[in-house]
């Protein structure tokens, strides 16, 4: 294993050869030795040794992928799609599985099937971008253009990588940059912080950062401070990083570095110093959609709403499941006083996100308070209101009810509702609008309707 690792195949084969013949039943050593032949292009002995293996183990959930992944290269769509089906009953939902099954659909020029797997791949790791690209054919192939063009924009090159532990523990063998990283990253999936950090630094004194993996290993490492509260330690680093990049773009963990050095810039009010630093994250990673959606953001809190529309569409077009994007979209029409648009955006929203009530309620405000006459519906709203009021209470459902009842007429409850309103908001002064709340419940004394959904304090609009 050691000398594998480190790549000296021709003198790792003999020692897996003994290993195996000592312990015949033991699966990892036909397993190594089908990735030893793999990587030096021996595709008939590694696909030999992966059998060896599922005769030993059946279910082998790495072992299918490998050799289903061998059946496609080969072109025998039918050959993967039956070893991969076989991994999908072990193991559902691993995006490994799904990808290639839609490979395998795509060959054999299934593309509703191909659609399936891989949508199904992307909803669990919006970040596997790679499958993009087979997306874009399926959908053209289906004479689905829009689509196509959306998902060939959204591509770059990433690596799906196969569940594989036998591997790991091999990359691990060797105390390299590479091994630290990935028991960094291994520590914070079990948000043991203390040990992802010590790994990432054990990391960062092999790599410099003139590479792409001191790059990352450094980024990774702010993140770990980041979240253990040394903000300033993780600036730091952040910081490092971009002072270490080329100008050209591409480089994925300085895009992350200036996208989460905006982040913190942006916690701290300096607006102007996080719109610069996640235009450079987007300069780096133009596919970088978290970045178009914070971008979009921020551009909304100095009042650039046509602007932030476009980084929302970008976002959107890179993982069109974004509800995050898809609200934020929207309440950039609201502030542009484009209601109509905004209503009709909303309503497909709550359609893509029926799990999400913040569509909902944004709806109800619309059909209870534009000032557009050809977007209010006081009843609608009213009654999805009611439906709202079966969920977590809040002040500002408190508002959006009064603002239904007063457009229903029913003003004495409008009052009601809104000086209880005002009353709890009266504690959060710095979250809410009591000016705007108040200026509102004057409105229904005088038994006339709200005509403004959002005041210009309201954090949903900013």
């Amino acid at each position: 294993m050691l000398l594998q690792a480190a790549e000296y195949y021709d003198a790792a084969e003999p020692a897996y050869l003994n290993a195996q013949t000592l312990a015949p039943s033991e699966p990892r050593w036909p397993y190594y030795l089908a990735h030893l032949y793999k990587n030096r292009g021996e595709n008939d002995r590694s696909r030999a040794a992966f059998e060896r293996v599922l005769e030993l183990r059946p279910d082998d959930v790495p072992t299918l992928i490998w050799l289903g992944r061998a059946s496609l290269e080969r072109g025998d769509a039918n050959e993967a799609e039956r070893l991969l089906e076989r991994a999908d009953r072990a193991a559902p939902r691993t995006v490994a599985v799904l990808a290639a099954r839609g490979q395998a659909a795509i060959i054999r020029r299934d593309f509703p099937a191909a659609v399936k797997q891989l949508e199904a791949a992307l909803e669990i790791d919006p970040s596997a971008a790679s499958l993009h690209s087979s997306l874009a054919t399926a959908y053209r192939a289906l004479g689905d253009t829009s689509r196509a063009d959306a998902h060939a924009k959204a591509w770059r090159n990433t690596e799906i990588l196969v569940p594989d532990p036998l591997r790991q523990e091999l990359d691990l063998t060797l105390n390299s940059a590479l091994s630290y990283e990935l028991r960094g990253v291994r520590a914070m999936e079990a948000r043991d912080f203390k040990a992802a950090a010590d790994f990432f630094r054990s990391g960062i004194k092999l790599s410099a950062i003139s590479t792409p993996l001191g790059r990352s290993l450094r980024h990774k490492f702010g993140t770990v401070l980041y979240l253990t509260g040394d903000v300033d330690g993780a600036m730091e680093q952040f910081t490092a990083i971009v002072n270490a990049a080329k100008s050209s773009g591409g480089d994925e963990s300085t895009a992350r570095a200036h996208y989460s050095i905006g982040v913190i810039m942006a916690s701290r009010d300096r607006v102007d110093d996080a719109i610069t630093h996640l235009n450079a994250a987007i300069e780096q990673s133009p596919t970088y959609g978290e970045a178009h959606q914070a971008l979009g953001d921020m551009l909304r809190r100095v009042h650039r709403d046509e602007m932030a529309l476009t980084h929302y569409r970008e976002a959107l077009a890179i993982n069109p499941k974004s509800a995050e994007s898809r609200f934020g979209y929207a309440m950039a029409l609201v502030r542009l006083r484009r209601y109509r648009e905004a209503r009709d955006w909303v309503t497909d929203a709550m359609q893509r996100h029926p799990d999400r009530s913040e569509f909902k309620h944004a709806l109800a405000r619309l059909l209870a308070a534009s000032p557009d006459d050809g977007v209010r519906d006081g009843p609608r709203a009213l009654a999805l209101v009611d439906e709202l009021l079966t969920g977590p209470k809040s002040p500002a459902l408190g508002e959006t009810t009064a603002m239904a009842l007063a457009e229903n007429g029913r003003f004495d409850e409008a009052i009601d509702v809104q000086k209880k309103v005002i009353e709890a908001a009266r504690s959060q002064p710095d979250a809410t609008d009591v000016a705007f709340m108040t200026a509102n419940l004057r409105r229904y004394e005088s038994h006339r309707p709200c005509r403004t959904p959002w005041g210009d304090r309201d954090t949903l609009t900013r």
